[in-house]
Order: structure tokens, then sequence, then C-alpha cells
């Protein structure tokens, strides 16, 4: 289970931040997300996001689930649905921001060719904290990968996870303020702040909406459901049959030797 949520949350965030760098290199011919900011967005990611995901206790719901078959892949058809459903949302935003961004919000284009000098600026900063927020939010989504209708389920018990949380949340507003130099950002106000908050925050609605769809027909690629009744059975006692077959032949060789040798 943690691996599972850890690998929908992670190829949530590499859909979007390759689609973004792409799409900028593309039309913008610069992607809006600076290396230092992905190295950032790289380390919620992969580390913090790994503690937190990792450390969940078990559920009493997950202690009473059968085993996994061998043949599941770690991908499921509810954490694909999932996947795509929280990556378009966020591709939308983030285009409309660093296409649109700058008319909607009456602030300066930070888009090359546009902007006035090359200092950091209000247009992308808020495309780069909005989308640290929205992996915040989308984080506590990943905690249940089965449809739980409650992501808050025990969130106050795993104080790693609380803290984690905190850190990051401390660490973007910091980075943000202050962090001009390094990180490339433009400090905000409070109405910007707002924004780039609840625009993360849509993402836990967006959740609980994608979690009363049932899975599409076209997203069941386990290989249960595609796989014809009895196949399975099938192919195991062909497999055992040629694995009996060899270890017959493996006793008989010795004592062919021994037969050519008395001849």
């Amino acid at each position: 289970n943690s691996i599972s949520k850890f690998l929908q949350f992670q190829l949530t965030v590499n859909l979007v931040a390759i689609t973004i760098a792409i799409v900028g290199a593309v039309f913008l011919e610069e992607s809006p997300l600076t290396a230092i900011q992905l190295l950032w967005v790289n380390l919620i990611m992969d580390t913090f996001a790994s503690l937190a995901l990792a450390t969940d206790s078990p559920t009493q719901a997950m202690l009473e689930r059968k085993p996994y078959p061998r043949t599941k892949p770690l991908i499921s058809e509810t954490m694909t649905k999932h996947i795509l459903g929280q990556g378009v949302y966020q591709l939308t935003v983030l285009l409309t921001l660093a296409f649109a961004g700058d008319w909607i919000l009456g602030i300066p284009s930070g888009r090359k060719g546009d902007r006035e000098s090359n200092d950091p600026s209000v247009h992308y900063t808020l495309i780069f904290n909005t989308f640290v927020f929205m992996q915040v939010f989308n984080e506590i989504n990943s905690r249940r990968i089965h449809d739980e209708l409650n992501v808050f389920e025990g969130i106050f018990a795993n104080k790693l996870y609380v803290g984690i949380s905190i850190f990051q949340v401390v660490m973007q507003y910091f980075i943000v303020q202050f962090g001009s130099v390094v990180f490339g950002c433009h400090e905000l106000d409070a109405t910007q702040w707002l924004l780039c908050v609840g625009l993360g925050a849509v993402s836990l609605p967006l959740g609980l909406l994608l979690r009363l769809v049932p899975v599409p027909v076209a997203l069941g690629f386990e290989p249960e459901n595609l796989a014809l009744p009895g196949t399975d059975v099938f192919l195991r006692g062909i497999t055992r049959v040629t694995t009996q077959i060899r270890v017959v032949n493996a006793f008989k060789r010795p004592l062919t030797k021994r037969r050519s040798s008395l001849v």
C-alpha cells in the first residue's frame, strides 16, 4: 500500500511537471518553473512524500483485505483514475495561469518577450506557488488509494506526516517571500497567497468527486480483467508439467552415462 500511495503521488507530479516544462519550452521558449524550483519540487516529491506516505499506520480495512495476487500491477485502474483526474486539473489551472494569468489577475506578464526585465516576476511565482500547494493537498488524497471517502482518517495519529506537511508549507513561505535571489521568486501579497492555497485546496473536493465516480471500463487493464476464465490455471498447469519433465530428464542423464560406460 505504501508503495502504491507513493507511486500515485509521484506519477501525478511527474506528469504535470514534465508537461509544463515541454509546453513552456515549445510555446514560451522557456519553462515557467526554474531549475532550482524543480529541485525543491523534486525534494517534496521524493524525500518528504516517501517519508510521509510510508509511515501511515495500517487501517482495519487494510488488515481485513485479501492479499493481492502476483499478477496485480502496482498501478491499479483506481490509481490511474486519480492520476489522470488530478493531472488534468493541475495542468488546466497552471497552463491557464501561464498563458492568461497576467490578463486575468491584472499583473505584469512574466513571459519571455513580454516582461520588462529579467527579475523574478509575480506571474511565474504564482505558477510555482500554486503548483507546490497542489502537491501538498494532493498528498493528502494519496493517503487512500482504494476510493475511501475519508482521506483524513488517522492523519493526526501520524505525527511525522503532520510535521513534514507543516515543514513544507513553512519552507514554501520563506522560499517565496525571501528566496528571490536563489529560487527566482517575487514576494506575494495576502490575496495572491489565498489564491494559490485555494487553487491547491481544490484538489481535495476533486479527489472526493473522483472517488464517487466509478472506474471507467477503458482503465480496467489489470491482467485478471483481460484474461479469459481458466487461462491462469491452464498456464500454471503447463508450467508445472514442464518443470516435472526437466526434473525427470535431469535424473535420466546420469543413468544414461553409467550404462554407456559399462558397455
